[in-house]
């Protein structure tokens, strides 16, 4: 049985972890994305975490969004981002990222809590997204295009 150095060992677990915080890296900036949708609110979120050039193609049956401007303007007549009103969140499933560590992207599942209808009832809808991540000139994951799905409503 072939021995195996001490220092083989300790640059084997040094080298896996390197190479594991790219990815690592880029599921922690999704989900610190969606902690900050909960805690402030989705516009604010896409707000903080969007390149200014990207795109969102949404799920709610309007035109996609270009860039960050145009973001800023439309969020300022939607009513969804108040977070005590209405709460997007998501969890991230995977994470690809690129050989030179600038791109990447997630996948994952996603969940909105409508507030009180006239009715008084809260609306749950769920679904899955994709978001596509570059990094911006300080280093930070900024995402470039985010779009999803909505998962099929339980028949009433």
């Amino acid at each position: 049985m072939a021995k195996i150095a001490p220092m083989t060992c300790a640059f084997a677990v040094i080298a896996g972890t390197a190479w594991a915080a790219p990815k690592d890296d880029v599921m922690a900036a999704d989900r610190a994305f969606s902690q900050l949708s909960v805690e402030k609110g989705s516009n604010a979120a896409f707000l903080a975490y969007m390149a200014d050039d990207a795109r969102i193609f949404g799920t709610g049956g309007e035109p996609p969004i270009y860039g960050k401007a145009e973001a800023a303007r439309r969020f300022q007549t939607s009513g969804n981002g108040d977070p005590k009103t209405n709460v997007l969140s998501w969890e991230p499933d995977f994470a690809k990222v690129s050989n030179d560590g600038t791109l990447a992207w997630t996948d994952g599942h996603w969940i909105f809590e409508s507030g009180p209808d006239s009715a008084g009832r809260r609306h749950h809808i769920t679904g899955h997204y994709l978001t596509v991540w570059a990094k911006d000139a300080k280093g930070a994951w900024k995402f470039t295009a985010d779009m999803g799905t909505t998962d099929p409503q339980p028949k009433k």
